[in-house]
């Protein structure tokens, strides 16, 4: 089995839990809707819508994943440290783009190995610099980073 071997399944499921959800009137905010009663004097069925929302929940994950996946990824681009003591990088029509806290993108770090892979994360700040979450050992400056849209 390939990895696109692998992605084309996940893309099948995700098609069959969208169904699902969308049939289910489930969504992660508001959970099962109103027309998906339970017995109120029923122990099980209580316990059953639960687990139905709680195996319900990760199908919209699932689907927001693959989503980001099949965007592209724009370039590679080196991280700097700004005057403004933000990081960024220039594109390659030279236009800035600065990252704020919460901003997702894919960083090419070194595994335990020394093999270099990229990585989805993104900046956070710490009340005194910024650093990528998950992997706060991490320079940011002359990193190697893209985005993904």
């Amino acid at each position: 089995m390939t990895l696109n071997d692998i992605f084309e399944r996940l893309y099948a499921i995700d098609r069959a839990a969208q169904e699902l959800l969308s049939e289910a009137g489930f969504t992660c905010d508001d959970g099962l809707p109103a027309q998906v009663r339970p017995k109120p004097d029923n122990p099980d069925d209580l316990f059953l819508k639960d687990k139905a929302q709680d195996l319900l929940e990760p199908f919209e994950t699932l689907h927001e994943e693959l989503l980001y996946l099949r965007a592209p990824a724009h370039g590679e681009y080196t991280l700097q440290l700004f005057p403004n003591g933000r990081y960024g990088y220039y594109d390659k029509d030279g236009r800035v783009h600065i990252f704020t806290c919460g901003k997702t993108l894919e960083a090419k770090i070194h595994d335990s190995y020394g093999r270099q892979h990229w990585v989805c994360t993104r900046i956070e700040h710490d009340g005194s610099d910024y650093f990528l979450w998950g992997h706060g050992s991490v320079p940011l400056s002359g990193l190697t980073i893209r985005e993904r849209w």
